[in-house]
């Protein structure tokens, strides 16, 4: 004898966790923002650093450091100096999302490769795909001859 369960609900995407995860992590800006400060290892890294590598505001990136900050995904130690500097490196929360990060850069670089897509090399110099070069790490914005992409 079999019993009908009848089950009423509606999907929330608010807890979902997909949606949790995108909103952490996957907002436009964290996951490069997360995979610089990994770059760095256990060096800290500068709020100037990443207007040297990244297209984007102080006001969009403060916001971004101040969400990841809140959600545990770096920790921010402001130095007392004149003027003052400030400080971020990945928490063990941070550091346990960078895999997940580095699977989904693979399944995009094999995909954009597989179509004959241009790849960003400073993306690629964070992710083992080139090797480091200076001039593009602290100068990205530089035009590049299209052959070295």
């Amino acid at each position: 004898m079999t019993e009908e369960h009848e089950f009423e609900f509606e999907f929330d995407i608010r807890q979902d966790p997909y949606n949790h995860m995108m909103k952490i992590i996957f907002s436009r800006w964290k996951p490069f923002i997360l995979r610089a400060i990994d770059f760095d290892g256990d060096n800290p890294t500068y709020f100037s650093r990443f207007f040297k590598q990244l297209p984007i505001t102080q006001k969009v990136l403060s916001q971004n450091l101040k969400a990841m900050e809140q959600d545990g995904l770096i920790s921010r130690n402001i130095i007392p100096e004149i003027p003052p500097r400030v400080e971020y490196k990945l928490t063990d929360e941070g550091k346990s999302v960078i895999a997940l990060l580095d699977l989904v850069y693979d399944w995009g670089w094999k995909d954009m490769k597989r179509k004959s897509m241009p790849i960003d090399p400073l993306g690629e110099m964070w992710h083992g795909y080139r090797e480091r070069d200076e001039d593009i790490m602290y100068h990205p914005y530089k035009k590049l001859n299209t052959k070295d992409c």
